[in-house]
């Protein structure tokens, strides 16, 4: 899906993906193969199940590539709920502004859902705050979904991949 913060992406870094379908087949797609946009690739609406990546990084001093990670470490932890389990970032950053704005400007930060919660430290995120099942989470996002449609007249999308189901 091209993951991606503070400035870096994945199609920065990857050369080749393997990938197998249902039926067994294997295929290898290349970096321009991808098709790499915001939060998509090639993959993202196909059959695919991506099995192995082959990334391609600079060489650089490793001081400042330490201090680097430290720093975004760093960020990542003071801003994100890590303490609970989660998929991730849930929503997409809608065209104009950014999903957890949206959320807490809704009024659903801290919202709880029988196990799930947006969660209170990032509303970008909804963690299972009580044994939460798969229901939950979608049931909540359902709900942030709409509540954010009716204030705003934006329809947040999920940034995680569901299969199965539809929202």
């Amino acid at each position: 899906m091209n993951a991606g913060a503070y400035g870096g992406e994945m199609k920065q870094v990857v050369k080749s993906v393997k990938c197998i379908d249902f039926d067994g087949n294997i295929r290898e797609f290349s970096n321009e193969d991808m098709e790499f946009t915001y939060r998509h690739t090639k993959i993202t609406d196909s059959e695919y199940i991506v099995i192995e990546a082959e990334l391609e990084l600079e060489y650089g001093d490793k001081d400042e590539i330490m201090s680097v990670i430290k720093d975004l470490n760093e960020k990542r932890t003071s801003k994100q709920p890590l303490n609970l389990p989660s998929a991730g970032s849930t929503f997409k950053r809608p065209v104009s502004g950014y999903a957890s704005k949206l959320i807490e400007d809704a009024g659903l930060k801290g919202l709880r859902y029988k196990g799930a919660m947006v969660s209170d430290k990032h509303s970008g995120f909804i963690v299972n705050c009580d044994n939460a099942c798969c229901n939950d989470v979608l049931d909540l996002m359902r709900i942030v979904i709409s509540t954010v449609y009716d204030k705003f007249g934006i329809r947040l999308e999920p940034e995680i991949k569901i299969l199965g189901t539809e929202l």
